[in-house]
């Protein structure tokens, strides 16, 4: 195994066997360029948003949108608010959806054969207008469905908290029932790295477009 990955790999001292892997969305399963978006909305006269928007928690209306604080509706009708220019909600919903770039097929075929070993969850700071247009465009699309993919699916919007916040990950807990040190969370924020290991988790640090298929080639992780 690379040393690259050995370093961004932290195993528990109490940890003996991984039996659940916990993929965050955004910047792990799909790549993200936020300085896509920023330039979209100031296209659209709105410049605010460049201080709003993060590739790992939002601030702002886009955070109270990430934990389903307000809907769908009175988020549009925020942004409206933030420019001078007569757009329509397609406008708005086009520039945000600029963040995502691709949901590269490999890491689906990946997860697909990791289920033959793992239960598999999603943990995501996500809103439900990014995660439809994610369900629609990256499965949908090809004729699957997200939950094809996952054993549960754990969002930021219903459940009403974001990461880094430890509540989000006591939630799953509590509903999962599953053991931290028998988990392995791959994310790219290091916040919410630093909160999962306080809480016991078993953690990798992923880079941006990172193919990460090698770091299941460590002892602890190798299946035959």
């Amino acid at each position: 195994m690379d040393q690259l990955f050995k370093e961004r790999l932290f195993i528990g001292d109490k940890t003996k066997e991984i039996k659940t892997l916990i993929f965050d969305f955004g910047g792990v399963l799909i790549d993200l360029n936020k300085e896509r978006s920023i330039q979209a909305f100031a296209e659209l006269g709105i410049e605010k948003v460049k201080d709003l928007l993060n590739n790992w928690c939002q601030k702002g209306i886009f955070l109270l949108f990430e934990e389903g604080k307000i809907s769908s509706h009175e988020f549009l009708n925020n942004i409206h608010r933030m420019t001078e220019k007569e757009l329509s909600d397609e406008d708005i919903k086009q520039a945000f959806f600029t963040f995502l770039v691709d949901l590269p097929r490999y890491k689906l075929n990946l997860i697909n054969k990791l289920r033959k070993h793992y239960n598999i969850f999603l943990l995501s700071n996500i809103n439900e207008m990014i995660f439809q247009y994610c369900c629609d465009t990256f499965f949908h699309a090809y004729g699957i469905d997200i939950d094809d993919y996952f054993d549960k699916l754990y969002l930021s919007f219903q459940m009403k908290v974001c990461k880094p916040d430890k509540k989000i990950f006591e939630i799953m807990i509590a509903d999962s029932g599953l053991q931290p040190e028998e988990c392995l969370f791959l994310e790219d924020g290091l916040q919410n790295i630093e909160t999962a290991q306080s809480l016991g988790f078993n953690t990798y640090f992923v880079k941006p477009e990172e193919d990460f298929t090698p770091l299941f080639n460590h002892p602890l992780l190798k299946h035959n």
